[in-house]
């Protein structure tokens, strides 16, 4: 093993990391805290797909279609229709403007 793989196996984890500085509760929190905001994501994701598959019922359009009207790759439109693309506000927004929508955001109980 040389010394640089030596040096990198003695790094300490995030694990150990987050062990030697909080406690099990605050670890548990964090734990919580990141399931949750991978649900909030993930409803995020799902909300746009079923906008932009109701926009392309509406507009009686198909898949390349739509890729051209978004003026994206097909790899992208693919992962918009499937709820899974990372999407910014401002992709949100070139989005609606492509549907000509106006787009709402609510935060429910």
């Amino acid at each position: 093993m040389s010394k640089l793989e030596e040096r990198i196996n003695a790094m300490p984890t995030l694990d150990d990391m987050e062990k030697k500085h909080l406690s099990q509760a605050q670890r548990d929190e964090v734990a919580k805290q990141a399931i949750e905001m991978i649900a909030a994501m993930k409803d995020l994701q799902e909300c746009v797909s079923r906008a932009v598959a109701l926009y392309m019922a509406e507009e009686k359009i198909g898949f390349n279609e739509l890729t051209r009207r978004l003026d994206t790759s097909s790899r992208h439109t693919s992962r918009l229709l499937k709820g899974e693309a990372n999407l910014t506000m401002a992709s949100i927004a070139e989005l609606a403007v492509v549907m000509k929508k106006k787009v709402r955001v609510i935060f429910e109980e």
